[in-house]
């Protein structure tokens, strides 16, 4: 059985919602990019876990020849971890829109393995070609994106795989239900203060979030992604509100 590697995480720790003066709204900004790493870790519940069962899904779904995509790669450490687990010669395409993290992902880079080949590429993922797909990550991005645009990039991305190929969603979720949205906000935030974050800090990041990151139900990431024509589609990961999803391209 293969040994799995730690994930690459370094930089220091995130304390910008501590200060009087922070990023509002929140943006991907190099002061974000500088404390990314910890942020993801005391704010994404399972995160470690989930970079780590992507790799298994990966383990079994690459195909040789084919290609990686990780989009809204950002600082890197996905690429790097599923570098360290496949052995077979893999080329890796990581894309985000923030000149920062993409900054970040370079440094983390050089020290990657050295069987594979790596582009980073910083625009707009809808400016960018998808093809000969294998896997594809999208993790805490679609979050981001306007809603108007989230159809369209899964359907980009449904036509860049090939056939047999997955798409591993992660994202943060809301419930339908009023009464179970604020049970779930209270068990999050609570989470995040057993992470070391102040109240303060966690009332600043959220006004900053503030129309920011719109998360959608399950079930509308299951239906957006039915219509983008994937075949299958299921949770494979929950915690609270946040959710992993894999979505396979059939043959036909």
């Amino acid at each position: 059985m293969q040994e799995i590697p730690r994930l690459v995480l370094n930089s220091k720790k995130d304390e910008l919602f501590a200060s009087k003066q922070y990023p509002k709204p929140f943006a991907f900004n190099a002061e974000v990019a500088g404390v990314f790493d910890d942020m993801v870790k005391r704010s994404i519940p399972l995160y470690c876990d989930v970079t780590t069962y992507l790799g298994d899904w990966a383990l079994d779904y690459y195909k040789a020849g084919s290609h990686i995509y990780d989009i809204g790669c950002s600082t890197g450490t996905t690429m790097i971890h599923l570098a360290q687990r496949l052995e077979k010669p893999v080329t890796f395409f990581g894309v985000d829109n923030s000149s920062a993290m993409i900054a970040k992902a370079e440094e983390k880079l050089d020290h990657a393995p050295e069987q594979h080949r790596y582009q980073l590429i910083c625009d707009d993922v809808m400016n960018v070609a998808i093809s000969n797909a294998s896997v594809v990550i999208i993790n805490y991005t679609l979050q981001f994106l306007p809603i108007t645009q989230r159809l369209a990039l899964l359907q980009k991305i449904y036509d860049g795989l090939c056939p047999g190929g997955i798409l591993f969603v992660s994202e943060k979720v809301r419930f339908d239900n009023p009464q179970f949205q604020e049970t779930s906000t209270k068990i999050y935030e609570e989470f995040k203060e057993r992470q070391g974050y102040s109240r303060t800090e966690i009332e600043k990041k959220k006004e900053a979030l503030d129309n920011v990151l719109i998360p959608f139900t399950e079930q509308e990431h299951k239906d957006f992604l039915g219509q983008a024509g994937f075949s299958h589609c299921d949770s494979v990961m929950k915690w609270n509100n946040f959710m992993s999803l894999v979505a396979f391209k059939g043959y036909s």
